[in-house]
Parts: structure tokens; C-alpha cells; sequence
């Protein structure tokens, strides 16, 4: 590892609790400190040309990588998306749908032909910085309250689990956007607009009731008339 030059057969997953620490501004002592701007997932330094990565998304099967950082090596791309009890790290390059949509279908089609290309990526564990510096106008839970809320299927990309943070030794209290309260900073994935409150109508009630109980006393004065 060039940042604690320890010797590890996993370099993304190593390299990737070293980026979690520096997030949560818990200090290491190490040969080199984490790179302060997006860090690359491989080697943790920051702006060399040579780490920059690109990703291919296809409609099935793992994305392809593209990249010259001298740390890079290829590992299973699905499994480190997934995480697992031995290897919680899941920091991998991931396509920012905010800067690269999926077009919807076209009329009359139920799909879309999409032609794979390869566009710039984005390291899971840097989509916060990129967002709250690319996307100003989202809301980043913990972090920017003011937005509109982020789509589903970006709060995935970002979202980090309660193991990989604890296999980091991260504090609770530090934990970064991941934790099931930020869900609520969310629109949820199909949504459109937001539905009125059952109970909303119910501020009428008041207004009928009066009026029905004054109603018989005014028959009543009528008959004796």
C-alpha cells in the first residue's frame, strides 16, 4: 500500500478503509495521507491523470474499467458492488445517473437500445464530494439540507452499510450517508408527486358541526310559534 506500505493482496478494499477514515476525519498515521479531492479507490491519491477511471455499463453482466493507475487490478466487479462479511469494502467505480441518464424508452417500445460506451466514473466512495460539488441542486442527506431530494437509484450509488463502516472502525456517530433515517431525504424510485394527507379534509369538521346543532333549536322555536 503506498499510503501505509503495508503489504495486501487486496488493494482496493485496503486502500478503501483508508478513504473511509479520512471521510470521517479520523486521522491516520501513514507514509502518505489520503488524497483530499475524490481519491482514487486503488492507490488513495488525488490528481493524477493516470488514476482517472472510466466505467462501461451493459444491460447485462459486469461493467468494464478502463484506467492506467499503477495500483489498479481486476477483481470481481459484482461481488466488491455487493460486499460480503470478509470483504464488507464496496467501493467501486459507479456510473453518476445525474450526469449520464438513462433514456427512457422511445413511443411505442417497451425498451430503449442502449449502445455501450465507456464514461467518466465515479468511486462509490467519493459520490458525495461529486454531488455536493457537480449536482448543487440535490440535497445530500447529512450534508446538504437545501435541494430537491436525490433519486433513488443515486442515494443507492452513495449509499455505504453499517459493516463496511464498522469493519473501518468508523464511530457510530461519524457514520456517513447510509443509515436508514436518510431514506427520508429520498424520492423514492417511480414517484411522482406526493399525495395528500387522508386526514387533510378534516379541517371542515368543525365548520358543520355548529350548524347542525343550531338547526333543531330553530325548528323548535318555529312549532311554538
Amino acid at each position: 500500500c503506498s499510503l501505509c506500505e503495508a503489504k495486501v493482496t487486496d488493494m482496493r478494499s485496503h486502500v478503501g478503509q483508508h478513504i473511509l477514515r479520512a471521510l470521517s476525519n479520523m486521522p491516520e498515521s501513514l507514509k502518505e495521507q489520503v488524497g483530499k479531492v475524490l481519491p482514487c479507490g486503488f492507490c488513495g491519491r488525488s490528481g493524477l491523470p493516470e488514476c482517472a477511471i472510466r466505467i462501461k455499463v451493459f444491460a447485462s453482466g459486469p461493467p468494464s474499467l478502463e484506467t492506467k493507475c499503477i495500483c489498479h487490478f481486476v477483481f470481481k466487479y459484482r461481488f466488491a458492488d455487493k460486499g460480503s462479511k470478509n470483504t464488507p469494502c464496496r467501493n467501486v467505480p459507479v456510473r453518476c445517473t445525474l450526469c449520464h441518464p438513462v433514456l427512457p424508452p422511445e413511443p411505442g417500445k417497451s425498451t430503449r437500445k442502449v449502445i455501450p460506451a465507456f464514461v467518466d466514473a465515479v468511486w462509490r466512495y467519493n459520490m458525495v464530494e461529486h454531488v455536493l460539488d457537480q449536482h448543487e441542486e440535490y440535497s445530500v442527506p447529512g450534508h446538504r439540507e437545501a435541494g430537491a431530494p436525490l433519486p433513488a437509484q443515486v442515494w443507492e450509488s452513495m449509499r455505504l452499510t453499517d459493516l463496511e463502516q464498522i469493519a473501518a472502525r468508523i464511530p457510530k456517530e461519524r457514520w456517513q450517508v447510509g443509515r436508514e433515517v436518510d431514506k427520508e431525504n429520498v424520492i423514492a424510485s417511480g414517484s411522482h408527486t406526493r399525495k395528500r394527507p387522508a386526514l387533510e379534509p378534516a379541517t371542515s369538521l368543525p365548520l358543520k358541526r355548529p350548524r347542525t346543532a343550531v338547526q333543531p333549536l330553530q325548528i323548535s322555536c318555529t312549532s311554538i310559534a
